[in-house]
Parts: C-alpha cells; structure tokens; sequence
C-alpha cells in the first residue's frame, strides 16, 4: 500500500437515509415563523451545497498535496449527503403545498449567473464566505440546546444536529483550498460583504413568501417572536456578530473556532461515528 493510500481525511462521509412522512406542519415549537426560517434554509442548500462542491473541484487539479486530497474527497461526499437530505425533506415539504421547487430553482439561477461571471478562485472565494456562514451557525445550533431542542419533531432535530455536526467537520476545507490556490485576503473579504448581502436579500424575501403562501403572513405574533428569537437580545443570529466579523480579520483561520467539544458531544448522542 503507497503512503498516500494509507492517508485519511479528517472526517467521514456518514450515508444517512430520513424519513419525513411523519413530520408536523410546524416542527419546530409548533411556530410558523421559525418552522418556515428553517424551511427557507434548507430551500438553499441543494443547489447551494453542489455549488461549494463544484467552486473547491474545479481547483483541485491545482493542488499536489494528498492530504487535502482527501480532505477534498472527504468534503464532497459530505457536501453531496446534505444535499441530498435536504432535496428530500424539500420534497415532503412541496407535497404540504409548501413551494419550495420554485425557491430550488431560483436559487440554481442565480448560482448559475455566479458560474458566469466570475472566475473559479472568485466563486471559491464566495463558498468561503458561505461556508463560514453555516460553520457558525451550526456551532450555534449544537451550542444553544434551547434553540435545538425547540425541534418538536425527532427527525428532524436528528437531520439538522447532523448536518451542523458536519459543517463544523469540514469547516476548513474550502478555505484551505483557497489559500493552496493563491486566495488573497482582499478578494475573500469582498466576496464575504458580496455574499452576505445577496444571502440576506434571498432569505428575507424567501422568508416572506414562505409565510405567505402558508396564509401566516399577517401572523403578527409568531413574525415578532420569531424575528426576536433571531436577531434580539441574545437572539440566535444576533450572538453571532463577533464571530461573522472574525472572517475580516487578515490571519483568520476557520479553525480558530474550536467546535470539536460540540461535535463529539452529539456525536455520541446520536451514536455518529468518527
């Protein structure tokens, strides 16, 4: 056996196979708002996931270390699963009349105006970015069991704990790709301010039709808890504002997020292997 076949990647590729037959209307504290606020997020993550695996494979020939080969490999796989995952809790939600294949399909268009216009290292520098969003947001998510266990529905609080588990696994991958490649700072914090906004702009407007084609969208009450749940004092997005800003800082490194206690911790809970 060569050396490079004896290397592994850091993190595995799990298989995993949900079932959403059974999952209530609003799975998550039995609220319009926060179900459809994550609803909105997985709406993304198809064409948004294939996106992230086709910006680091379109690089991979420039690099010659096997290590992040097979980090790359590792990455992929993992990536791939979250799609397919989340196409098919979107699938459930379509067949609850709930039109995600529209929101799918506009996602898929403007990452495709993206592929055009903007070069491979520029496109990997905008998966950076959004891989930096879900790393936080998923170390936020197993951090903060009074959001997590708000998930009224095992499933899918299985599905989203293993996809943040995930997320922080491969958190460093693009990033180090990017740099392999000869990323600079300037580009990767302008396509982070570019990213974000659009992203911002997509789930807003996502969000509001969610609940309006759900006949909620002048349900003021689940709308302020929602919005307070987020972004209020101590909401779950509002606590992330230090650790987004981080991105900006010259020497930042994923990794200067330590998230292993977290991933270990449910792991074990859902008896995950390494």
């Amino acid at each position: 056996m060569t050396a490079q076949a004896q290397i592994k990647a850091s993190f595995p590729v799990r298989r995993m196979d949900f079932g959403f037959s059974d999952v209530p209307r609003y799975w998550f504290h039995n609220d319009p708002f926060l179900t459809h606020f994550l609803t909105n997020l997985s709406s993304l993550f198809p064409e948004g996931e294939m996106f992230f695996v086709e910006s680091v494979r379109a690089v991979r020939t420039q690099i010659d270390d096997p290590v992040i080969h097979k980090e790359i490999s590792a990455f992929i796989g993992q990536e791939a699963m979250h799609s397919k995952e989340h196409q098919a809790f979107n699938d459930y939600a379509q067949a609850q009349g709930i039109d995600i294949e529209y929101l799918d399909k506009r996602v898929g268009k403007l990452l495709g105006l993206v592929k055009k216009i903007l070069s491979s290292k520029q496109q990997l520098a905008v998966t950076c970015a959004l891989e930096h969003f879900t790393a936080t947001v998923a170390a936020q998510l197993m951090r903060r069991d009074d959001w997590n266990e708000r998930m009224n529905d095992p499933v899918m609080r299985k599905m989203w704990l293993w996809h943040a588990i995930e997320e922080s696994e491969h958190k460093a991958v693009a990033f180090d790709v990017y740099q392999k490649v000869g990323g600079d700072y300037a580009t990767r914090a302008v396509f982070m301010v570019i990213a974000s906004t659009f992203l911002a702009i997509v789930a807003g407007e996502q969000q509001v039709r969610l609940m309006a084609q759900d006949k909620q969208l002048f349900n003021l009450k689940s709308w302020g808890r929602g919005i307070w749940s987020l972004f209020g004092n101590k909401g779950f997005m509002s606590e992330l504002t230090v650790q987004y800003l981080d991105y900006f800082r010259p020497g930042f490194h994923p990794n200067d997020h330590e998230s292993e206690a977290l991933e270990q911790k449910w792991k074990a809970h859902f008896a995950l292997k390494d």
